[in-house]
Parts: structure tokens; sequence; C-alpha cells
């Protein structure tokens, strides 16, 4: 978007702008848009509203009144309830809304607003309203013309934060749902950086570098390091597809890693997630930790044992079950239990061992 030009926008006010357009979150558009409204319009208070509720009150509001200035800040609903009956309106001032003879709206310095609306179709983003004292000149027409010059601005702004902390929250809720899922995933960049892991993913990998008996006392996302063996099937992968793009071979299917010993597979699949030839492909890990079976009798440990006694007799057996690498289905057919009776067994196993997965109670009854 072009900035204002020179004869409205002195090199001060360009400067704000382009500190605008550069926010990207919330705590950086509110200092961005108070130095814009510093370079271009003078007032006494400022408030930013951001989103709107369904009663028609923002979701957030920030203030801010410049030195010497009263703090208080006066009510802005009779413009807001204006702008909700005439949407896509970008500018307004309070005593064009009101009109000079309904003194009663014109109580304290209401008056004197100067406001700019965002919007996204016809509901409203945000609002920048402008204050100045009671006694003050109200704002002036080349002002108006000013804050319509600046809304594109404001607006465009207002968009990118939004979709930006919109995107942010949906990649935490995301990460979230993934954590407890019973299979690790691990997502590495082309130079084989982690991005983002749950947490079966770092304990599985703990595993592979450092056994079985040392990772249960580690902490593995501290000390996390993406394993030797994934490492060089992840650079042999990201070579094929190098020659694949200068010789238009078929697309590469996905590389399995085993470490049979200590009951770890891998999948390893490089995708390229759209269509940006600025972000190259990732490398996604799909990462399985199951001991061998048949491995039901091997003896436990003094400390097993004290966790199994934390358990009753049922669910002994599926968390012995559990130690193997059985799944849901397998352990409800040798049991002769329903799916969702081992379910909530294996959620009471983890509330009374303090755990989150199945890997880790295999973890502790493995050591």
């Amino acid at each position: 978007m072009p900035l204002l030009p020179p004869e409205i926008a002195p090199p001060p006010l360009a400067e704000a702008l382009l500190r605008l357009h550069r926010a990207l979150t919330l705590r950086e558009l509110w200092p961005a848009l108070r130095g814009v409204a510093h370079e271009a319009i003078a007032h006494r208070a400022l408030t930013f509203e951001i989103g709107v509720r369904a009663d028609g009150t923002p979701k957030k509001t920030y203030r801010h009144a410049q030195p010497g200035a009263t703090p208080e800040v006066p009510d802005t609903r009779p413009v807001r309830e204006w702008l909700a009956l005439h949407p896509g309106v970008r500018v307004c001032r309070f005593s064009d809304v009101v009109g000079p003879r309904d003194r009663a709206a014109r109580r304290g310095n209401r008056d004197r607003l100067l406001g700019i609306a965002a919007w996204r179709g016809r509901e409203m983003q945000g609002a920048l309203n402008f204050f100045r004292e009671t006694a003050a000149a109200d704002f002036s027409p080349p002002e108006v013309r000013l804050a319509e010059a600046l809304q594109p601005h404001f607006e465009t702004a207002v968009a990118r934060v939004l979709a930006h902390e919109a995107a942010g929250f949906r990649a935490g809720q995301f990460a979230a749902m993934l954590e407890d899922v019973p299979v690790g995933l691990l997502l590495l960049d082309w130079e084989l950086r982690p991005l983002w892991l749950n947490g079966e993913a770092a304990h599985g990998c703990a595993v592979w570098n450092h056994g079985e008996r040392r990772a249960a006392a580690l902490r593995p996302r501290q000390l996390f390091r993406v394993p030797a063996p994934l490492a060089g099937a992840c650079a042999e992968l990201r070579a094929k597809w190098e020659r694949r793009a200068t010789t238009g071979a078929p697309e590469l299917g996905p590389i399995v890693v085993s470490e049979h010993a200590l009951g770890l597979h891998a999948q390893i699949v490089l995708r390229a997630v759209g269509a940006s030839a600025l972000l190259p492909p990732t490398f996604q890990i799909q990462l399985d930790y199951r001991r061998p079976r048949g491995d039901r009798h091997r003896p436990l440990s003094p400390g097993a044992v004290a966790l199994l006694a934390r358990l009753s007799a049922r669910e002994r057996e599926v968390a012995m079950r559990v130690r193997e690498g059985l799944r849901t289905a397998e352990i409800a057919a040798e049991l002769k239990r329903s799916p969702l009776t081992i379910k909530t067994q294996i959620a009471a196993i983890f509330a009374k061992l303090g755990v989150a997965s199945r890997t880790r109670v295999a973890a502790l009854l493995n050591r």
C-alpha cells in the first residue's frame, strides 16, 4: 500500500506508518498506532478498540492520555452504536453522529471525538478514537480528510495482526491437541533443525540416543537431539529430492527406519506444503516406540513393582500389556474386555502413575 503524499504525510508520519505496517501482534500494533496518532492529529487522549462482542462492546480496549491531560477517557458507545447501523463508514466525528441540538448526549467531552474504523465486510474489526478537551475546537475538515487517508493503513494493519494472532492461536491449539497422542510426531526443516515435536517424539528420540534406562531419567525436551539414523535418512531423502527436481523423477515415497532392539520405528516423509518457492520442504516424522513382543515375563525392577502396587489387579493386567507395546484393541481382545473399558483403565493408570502417555508407562515398567 503506498504511503501518503509528502504534503499530507511529513517524514515523521511516513516513518510512523512504516512501523505500523511492520507490526504483527497487538503488542506491536498499539505502540505503532500511538506513533501514527502523535504525528498525524492533535489529541489529548486516544483509544484503540479491537474486536466486537455479541453485545456490541469491544473485546479489548487500549487507552492512552497525553501528559497533563485528565486520565478519564469518555465512553465511545454512541459512536459504536451509530457505526453498527452504518457498516462501512470509515471515519466519523461525534458531533456529526449526534448533531448540535442533542445536548443530552453531548455531556463531557464526547463531542470532541474523531474515530477511524476498520471493517471486514459488514463487521467492524477495530476503531481508533481521538479525543480533545471540551473547550478545544472540534476536529477540522482537513483533519477528517487526513483520517480518511489513514484509514486504509489502519484497516490493513488490523486485518494483518488479527490474521497473525488467529494463526498463532490455531497453531497453539493443534500443538496442545497433538501433545498427548500415542505416536511421536516430529517436524524438521530443510536443514534438519526441529520446528516442532510432541512429548512422545522427544522421549522416543531420547531412547534412540541414550538407551531405555538412561532416557527414563532425562528431560527429553531439554536435551533433544535428532538421532543419527534419522538424520542420515533425512539427508538421503533430501538428496533424492534435489535429484528429482532436476530429473523430473516420480514422487518420493516415505522412508522407514527401525531399531528393532529398542522397539523404535520411524516413518519419514519429505513434503512441500503449498506452492511457495521461498519455503523449502519439511521432514514429517512419525515415531513409534514399542518394545519387542513376548517380553511379559521379563523380571521387574523393585521400582517397577512399587509402581504396579499403586494399581488394581485389573489395571496391572492392562499395564503389563502396555509395557509390551500392545495397542488398545489387542489388549481388549486378549483380556476379553471392551476397548472402552481398556481406555478407561489406561486413563486410571495414567492418573495413578502421574504420566500422560503409554510410552511413559512402558518406560517406567521397563526400567
